[in-house]
């Protein structure tokens, strides 16, 4: 997180395999310096590999991508909101 204005959330699959979404994409756009169609156009590969993720970790069966993506296209002023629904739409229990 930096700033509680982004977001970098970065997973490891039990394979090896490795994914990362960022939240509040604008700002992430804006700070990559990158178009924010670019970063949007990310979003649905992001959002499958998180559920696959969470279900790897024995959570997620209720879960839905697009409720998911709809989170990783969210803005909120403080984003670790964002990292809070990102955790509780993918079915993990709060702490």
């Amino acid at each position: 997180m930096h700033d509680s204005d982004v977001a970098l959330v970065s997973g490891l699959e039990p394979g090896g395999d490795e994914w990362d979404v960022w939240l509040n994409l604008p700002i992430a756009a804006e700070m990559l310096d990158r178009p924010l169609a670019e970063s949007d156009a990310s979003v649905p590969v992001g959002a499958r590999h998180a559920l696959s993720w969470a279900r790897s970790a024995g959570v997620g069966d209720g879960a839905d991508v697009t409720v998911i993506e709809e989170v990783l296209r969210s803005r909120e002023v403080f984003v670790e909101e964002l990292f809070d629904a990102l955790l509780d739409r993918l079915g993990f229990p709060e702490a």
